[in-house]
């Protein structure tokens, strides 16, 4: 071959070898098209709520499938992954943010929405679950409450995600993240002292012995969303509680503003944030009411029972579809989440409760979104660290 020549087929086989390779880049690691969970296009209103309540979730369609196996944790590492700052998460003072998995592509619209997330996304893609997991790290949260409707159910099968990806994000980043439930008493199959029985005993069965499950002096936590809501009594619960857990070995928190309940449950919560206290500039009174309510229980029956002091950052269900009662509780640039932040840790809480993390419907998220960005996840980082000390 004459020199020329050679040099020629040198570089045609170099540009044919790079086109290859540029070509193979291209092409998806994967054909197969991730199928979005389905949701209802209008979110299903429960009952008018009780004074404080303010839970209002779109009614999940049940998948019928089984919740996702736990598997054990398997770095994987993003490149456009954020860094999570070092910090003590002992979960000695836990910091919780009510969390919600039934959202899809066709979820978000300003219909029905007052504000929308930054990146728009799929609750049950792992891509998905590890950067709300980063964002949540990273601002100090220690854990979510992931709304739960039933034993199989796609808030179900998420939540078995949501603790396998905290597995992963231990193994990266060495923060212990634990999330527990909130047990949706108003859901179809939890809305009888039967059903009630059958999903409580399924998820202590499931879940109460992961590491990654919300654990508080060493017993497994649940929330329950409105215990006395829909005609449901003490009685029934005391009934429930003597079937499911006898001896106490679990620690269950009741939303509610009634301390009666401190009978058969362990603490209350409020995902309402006490918000009339933000309405009417009474916020720290609020707070410190319930923290003294429950102390004065405590000395009377020589009990421990749990304060969960909870922050809110607003609130707007205006657009929910055939929603009666709606209103505001307006943002105010922050000043409102500042406030909720500084009644609650001023009231030494046990436990804080962030009402929400992505609550999209009823406009209480933190997550970032496209009208405030990072904004209340960066506060929150700055009130958790101050609350971890």
């Amino acid at each position: 071959m004459h020199r020329p020549q050679k040099y020629i087929y040198i570089i045609t086989t170099w540009l044919c070898l790079l086109f290859c390779l540029s070509a193979c880049q291209l092409t998806p690691a994967s054909t197969e098209t991730r199928q979005p969970t389905k949701v209802p296009a209008t979110p299903t209103p429960q009952s008018t709520p009780s004074s404080g309540a303010l839970h209002f979730p779109p009614l999940p369609t049940p998948t019928g499938s089984a919740a996702t196996p736990l598997p054990g944790a398997t770095p994987t590492q993003s490149a456009n992954r954020p860094a999570i700052p070092p910090m003590a998460n002992d979960h000695g003072r836990p910091v919780l943010a009510f969390y919600y998995t039934w959202y899809n592509q066709q979820s978000w619209t300003r219909s029905q929405m007052s504000d929308l997330p930054a990146s728009e996304y799929n609750s049950g893609d792992d891509t998905t679950i590890d950067r709300q997991l980063d964002e949540a790290a990273g601002a100090g949260i220690t854990g979510f409450i992931s709304s739960w409707w039933s034993a199989g159910d796609k808030t179900d099968v998420n939540f078995g995600k949501l603790l396998a990806r905290a597995a992963n994000l231990e193994a990266q980043d060495h923060y212990h993240f634990t999330s527990s439930l909130y047990i949706e008493s108003d859901a179809p199959n939890l809305n009888s002292p039967d059903k009630m029985v059958s999903a409580l005993n399924y998820v202590n069965s499931h879940y109460s012995a992961s590491p990654y499950f919300f654990h508080w002096q060493g017993k497994p936590v649940l929330f329950f969303w409105d215990p006395l809501g829909s005609g449901r009594t003490l009685a029934q619960w005391t009934s429930i509680r003597q079937q499911v857990d006898p001896n106490h070995q679990m620690i269950w928190s009741a939303e509610s503003v009634n301390t009666d309940l401190l009978s058969v449950f362990d603490g209350i919560h409020l995902f309402s944030a006490g918000y009339w206290g933000l309405q009417n500039n009474t916020m720290p009174q609020v707070d410190q009411g319930f923290r003294d309510k429950i102390n004065a229980y405590n000395k009377v029956h020589n009990t421990q029972k749990i304060w969960a002091a909870g922050v809110m950052p607003g609130y707007d269900d205006t657009r929910v579809p055939d929603r009666k009662n709606t209103f505001v509780v307006p943002r105010n640039n922050g000043a409102t989440y500042i406030t909720s932040w500084n009644a609650a840790i001023g009231s030494s809480p046990d436990w804080v409760t962030i009402t929400s993390y992505n609550e999209w419907y009823e406009g209480a998220m933190i997550e970032p979104s496209v009208t405030y960005g990072n904004q209340y996840l960066d506060l929150t980082r700055q009130f958790t660290q101050r609350w971890h000390g």
